[in-house]
């Protein structure tokens, strides 16, 4: 039986006043993420694989490939590219270590859809992931979905670094690399797809893995034909850094990153970044693009303090013990900068040291510097929220103001809903969250902060309900059914809400029953 086809969220969340509450906090820390990452890429692996096995030989008609054999259309079309890619983005979300901080989120979002608006045929639907893992990598997939670990964030010592990276990748979809590695068979395959693509990924991460998948989804000559290809490594750089340029960062950051990925190989094939693996770097290219930005001039930017503020966030709430240690053994003379600060009070509040970390951020000047405080502002409203005995009157005065500043700003509303669901006002914290859920693309984990809130409630059709989508954007789609059934069984069920449940259901069957 035929998908159909959604747009946005898979399911629609009803707006505030058609329904009660509902919604999750945070789901279980995904730190210290480096030792588990090969285990967590191979059950990506695994999971595609399966996905491909299982898939109908005809695609599904939510995904609509063209029919096996058809001569008219040797490569998918952008429309066909945009749905498998929403397919492959819940296996990857079920999969993958994922992060969920709202701050890191909303800012590596930020900077990827301002370098998508420069884009040559860029377009609206982009979706930027942050793996938490290690590695220096970065991947992107069809349909606009870009994914970067927090090993590589750290790697890169300026924004325009960073946007480097995610320049290249957005252009590896503006180009449709992946779509063209179709071009010249007359039989496109979803299930190959898939293998292929879960190859692509994985070979960064465990590359015995990586091999046994494109093997697996494709044989002999073909296999050449998905590679990135010197030329689209070229095509992705040349169109990368013209982005840089019109996005106002400097294009030579884009061979300054090439050469900081070879000073970290060291020259040793075991050292060699993930990000080599798949993104050969040589001497030529370094020049090639090096050449190619020296044409750019104009006054560009490097850096900002958002991102040294994000990098700091990234190692503080990795490894909080080491960040301490690193910053009590300072002894350049200097006084600390905002941002060591910043990660120094995210660490101290790690390490449930409320005391020591509000000291910390009440040294940090924020006068006339309106994007530093506002970071020093959701930092003290976190540590607030945190320990054993949370102030959430404390953190609530703060996420107040600064929702009625930024109402519309992710990291901030989505903090100000946990906390409101903290501190009990369930109601007022579903509304939020409801605002926050009509955006085109909103992070599955504000529906777990739904359910949770509806829960609390008492709300449990609400409650089952939302947790049916956040399952359904993880790929799991028996889980989804068993929420919507539970829904059903509610004392609180009503006729309306009963036929939106019902309807729901319907759909996550037919997803249920093509795996």
């Amino acid at each position: 039986m035929g998908k159909p086809k959604f747009h946005g969220r898979l399911f629609f969340v009803p707006r505030t006043g058609q329904v009660d509450d509902t919604t999750r906090g945070h789901g279980p820390s995904q730190r210290g993420r480096g030792a588990h990452a090969p285990r967590l890429w191979a059950r990506l692996v695994t999971a595609l694989l399966c996905l491909a096995l299982l898939w109908p030989v005809h695609a599904p008609a939510q995904v609509s490939l063209p029919e096996i054999g058809d001569p008219s259309s040797a490569m998918l079309s952008p429309s066909q590219e945009q749905q498998l890619g929403r397919s492959l983005l819940r296996e990857v979300r079920r999969n993958l270590p994922l992060s969920k901080d709202p701050q890191l989120l909303g800012y590596v979002e930020a900077v990827g859809q301002r370098l998508v608006s420069s884009a040559p045929d860029g377009h609206p639907n982009f979706t930027f992931l942050v793996v938490e893992d290690d590695g220096i990598n970065a991947f992107a997939m069809p349909g606009g979905i870009v994914g970067v670990n927090t090993g590589l964030i750290e790697a890169t010592r300026n924004e325009a670094e960073l946007a480097a990276v995610l320049a290249h990748e957005i252009a590896h979809v503006t180009q449709r690399h992946i779509a063209r590695a179709y071009a010249g068979s007359t039989r496109i395959d979803l299930a190959a797809g898939l293998a292929i693509l879960a190859g692509i990924i994985a070979s960064a991460y465990a590359p015995e893995l990586g091999q046994a998948a494109i093997v697996g989804g494709m044989a002999g000559s073909a296999q050449a034909r998905i590679n990135f290809t010197r030329a689209n490594e070229q095509e992705a750089d040349r169109i990368g850094i013209s982005i840089l340029a019109a996005t106002g960062f400097d294009p030579q950051a884009m061979p300054s990153f090439f050469e900081r990925l070879q000073q970290l190989s060291g020259g040793l094939a075991e050292a060699v970044p993930e990000y080599l693996r798949t993104h050969p770097v040589t001497s030529n290219r370094i020049s090639d693009s090096r050449a190619r930005a020296d044409q750019y001039e104009g006054d560009y930017r490097n850096d900002s303090q958002e991102f040294r503020l994000i990098r700091a966030r990234i190692q503080a709430l990795q490894d909080p013990s080491r960040a301490i240690s690193l910053h009590e053994r300072r002894n350049d003379g200097e006084p600390p900068t905002p941002e060591q600060l910043y990660g120094y009070a995210l660490a101290r509040n790690e390490r449930g040291q409320r005391d020591r970390a509000l000291a910390a951020l009440e040294r940090i000047d924020t006068s006339d510097n309106e994007s530093l405080a506002l970071y020093v502002e959701l930092a003290r409203a976190e540590v607030h929220m945190e320990g054993r005995n949370p102030d959430h009157p404390r953190a609530l005065e703060t996420l107040e103001r600064l929702h009625d500043i930024y109402p519309g700003y992710l990291p901030v509303a989505q903090t100000y809903a946990r906390a409101l669901k903290d501190a009990g006002h369930h109601h007022q914290a579903i509304q939020v969250l409801d605002r926050l859920l009509e955006a085109d693309h909103p992070p599955p984990e504000l529906l777990r902060l739904r359910a949770d809130a509806a829960a609390r409630a008492n709300r449990q059709v609400i409650s089952h309900e939302s947790m049916a989508e956040y399952y359904f954007h993880h790929g799991q789609y028996r889980e989804a059914v068993r929420q919507l059934d539970r829904a059903l069984a509610s004392p609180d069920l009503t006729p309306h809400l009963e036929a939106r449940v019902r309807s729901k259901r319907d759909i996550a069957m037919r997803f249920t029953d093509d795996r």
